[in-house]
């Protein structure tokens, strides 16, 4: 069996999410997860067996990735291993050919008993939105529409949004702020934030003379892991704070009396797109443990 470390970013607006939602043994090219396993029926030698790859997160359609780390199982006929070169370039060869906005980053054979999910630290995840500096703007930047939230309100107070995020610092319940997951029952709501910041962003095309009519922010969170929903859910219950649809009480009995059921009316959860998982730390000490030396094989 061949085990490998891999490195990946996305562009998550024609993907249903990273994860596959169909059964693990049918090929899925709509998910992330679905067109990188397509990707590698196509290396040489063909897999003996279905590759399959292993994450480290999940996230929802329109989702973007900076970067994510994952692992890979693929076996060949000779018992060998692939180049972990020849794996990159096919692969980002195969998502141009096929216009998949994936592309592969790093690649390292480990020894079997390695496990992506057992290096992980913390993931951060910013959510980027913005707002236009006369109300009645509408004429966005082509560039924002599939990566930054465009919020529309006369009574943006961010100096407010900016106090109410140590709501959410230190040790708490986070049900109220978890979407339902059918598929797992044995969750851990109570989780710690290592850090929660909004700060100042600019433009990501500077050259569209659009870009000057609007404020640009950042909603940054950093945690060991996230709920399903959770970041999302911070960060609409923060822009409901900034915009005057909740106040400061709301937020904390969401947090004080954890519910499922519990979630303020006021707020409309924000759309996906404005998210970026914009990288997940891992211990590179850990990982050099398990690494094997790539050796280039002649088939």
């Amino acid at each position: 069996m061949g085990k490998y470390f891999l490195k990946f970013s996305f562009i998550g607006t024609l993907y249903r999410g990273l994860q596959k939602h169909s059964n693990r043994n049918i090929l899925d090219s709509d998910s992330v997860q679905g067109a990188i396993e397509t990707g590698l029926l196509t290396l040489y030698p063909k897999p003996v067996s279905k590759a399959r790859l292993y994450l480290t997160s999940r996230t929802d359609s329109g989702v973007h990735v900076l970067y994510t780390i994952a692992h890979i199982i693929l076996e060949n006929k000779y018992n060998t291993l692939y180049d972990s070169e020849v794996i990159i370039k096919q692969l980002n060869r195969f998502f141009t050919k096929t216009s998949h906005f994936i592309r592969i980053l790093e690649c390292i054979p480990v020894v079997d008993e390695f496990s992506s999910k057992e290096i992980v630290n913390s993931k951060t995840y910013i959510y980027r939105f913005m707002i236009a500096k006369k109300y009645d703007e509408q004429r966005v930047p082509i560039l924002e529409t599939c990566h930054t939230y465009h919020l529309r309100s006369k009574t943006f107070d961010i100096e407010r949004i900016k106090q109410g995020t140590q709501l959410f610092m230190g040790l708490k319940d986070f049900r109220t702020f978890a979407g339902n997951s059918k598929k797992l029952t044995d969750l851990k709501y109570v989780r710690n934030l290592n850090t929660l910041s909004i700060e100042e962003a600019q433009p990501l095309m500077p050259f569209d003379e659009l870009s000057t009519n609007f404020d640009y922010w950042h909603i940054v969170v950093s945690s060991k892991g996230f709920l399903y929903n959770q970041v999302r859910r911070i960060a609409t219950a923060l822009l409901g704070l900034g915009t005057g649809k909740i106040n400061e009480k709301d937020i904390n009995i969401m947090l004080q009396v954890p519910s499922n059921q519990n979630w303020n009316q006021h707020l409309q959860v924000l759309p996906a797109h404005g998210l970026h998982l914009v990288k997940v730390d891992y211990d590179l000490d850990k990982l050099e443990q398990f690494m094997i030396e790539n050796k280039s094989n002649n088939y």
